[in-house]
């Protein structure tokens, strides 16, 4: 970013870094090469012209930051992806609180020097809708937002479908022989924060579990930040201690903390996002993935292409973006849960079988949806 834009924000957020695609700053919270850049260092706050590109972007990432292996680095792939592929040039700030998003967007609103803005993460909703009516003639996508906003494109998943097969393995699994399964029939979900997308991300896990095993506990539990893997392990630590065998975390990079919880306790966990399992392979069983990567990138083709527009863009399983995988875990999920898992992903395709997304639609989805070979 042009160092008058940098110096403005550091003047106004003393703790927040503000970086271009080709170096690092000296904030240390994350940096871009957790993530794969490639550059030098620069002083905190400034970074010289990467050259004209095809378009500029600018990113806000979320506070969790580079190198959650999650949810920022998928956004950070994708606007590499598109640097690459498409010839742009962006730069991207790494705050460290909610509280920054909205003089952060300011500051890259106020140059009119952005083709596109990106906010990456359900926390930054209220930012964006105070930065779209400020300045409505600037072209904002916000990933993972929550409701529809005047002049934003507003990209969804389906949360509900991105975790449910993964609550058809927890489900079948605490009653299968797998060797760190037990008997007592529970299973856990802990989301970084109280977010109805998050929630919605429990309905599907646990209307996955009960779809295949209707008397399965189902624990629940918030970290409430989603950089905390303290508080994470702390969580999922007492969800294995009530008895729970399985974990699906939906929390960034505190879901780190989750899997150290699982190695402690000799369980098992779910991944969220990307791919995670390589993490700890033995006992991370899948991944409930979304490509985030290419959400990120085909905002900034439609740019280039001219075909971007503001509005509400939802996506899921019948789109490719949301699933669950297993590739790099060790974890031998039996036969018999691989069969049922590839039929009811079948059913999900092609629109036979539609997982509920609140709490309160829940209890009666379950009574009238039973999987039966």
């Amino acid at each position: 970013m042009k160092k008058r834009i940098a110096a403005a924000a550091m003047a106004m957020i003393m703790a927040v870094s503000m970086t271009g695609c080709a170096g690092k700053t000296a904030d240390t919270k994350g940096s871009p090469e957790a993530a794969g850049a490639q550059g030098g260092t620069e002083a905190a706050g400034t970074q010289g012209d990467t050259g004209k590109g095809t378009a500029k972007i600018g990113v806000i990432f979320g506070t969790g930051g580079l190198g959650d292996k999650n949810f920022n680095d998928m956004a950070y792939a994708g606007i590499m992806k598109a640097q690459e592929d498409l010839g742009i040039e962006f730069d991207y700030v790494e705050p460290n609180a909610i509280s920054d998003f909205v003089p952060l967007g300011r500051q890259f609103s106020e140059t009119e020097e952005y083709d596109l803005l990106i906010a990456v993460g359900s926390d930054q909703q209220e930012a964006v809708k105070e930065i779209a009516e400020e300045f409505p003639d600037q072209r904002i996508a916000l990933v993972d937002g929550m409701e529809e906003i005047t002049g934003v494109s507003t990209l969804q998943t389906e949360w509900c479908e991105q975790t449910f097969l993964a609550g058809v393995i927890a489900g079948l699994g605490t009653k299968s022989s797998m060797d760190k399964a037990n008997a007592d029939n529970v299973i856990g979900v802990i989301i970084g924060a109280d977010q109805p997308n998050l929630r919605e991300g429990i309905v599907g896990f646990t209307a996955g579990a009960k779809y295949v095993n209707p008397d399965v506990e189902v624990l629940e539990g918030v970290v409430g930040a989603f950089n905390d893997p303290g508080k994470g392990k702390e969580i999922g630590l007492s969800m294995y201690n009530k008895g729970a065998d399985f974990i699906q975390c939906i929390a960034g990079a505190s879901g780190l903390g989750v899997f150290g919880a699982a190695k402690e306790a000799g369980r098992y966990a779910f991944g969220v996002g990307s791919n995670q399992n390589a993490e700890d392979p033995d006992y991370i069983v899948a991944s409930s993935v979304r490509s985030v990567e290419n959400m990120v990138y085909n905002e900034v083709k439609k740019v280039i292409d001219g075909t971007w527009e503001p509005g509400l863009h939802m996506s899921g399983i019948r789109e490719g973006v949301v699933g669950c995988d297993t590739e790099g875990s060790n974890v031998a999920i039996p036969e018999e849960i691989q069969t049922a898992l590839k039929d009811i992903r079948e059913k999900m395709v092609a629109g036979e079988l539609v997982p509920c997304k609140t709490a309160d639609e829940l209890n009666a989805w379950v009574a009238e949806n039973q999987y039966t070979k």
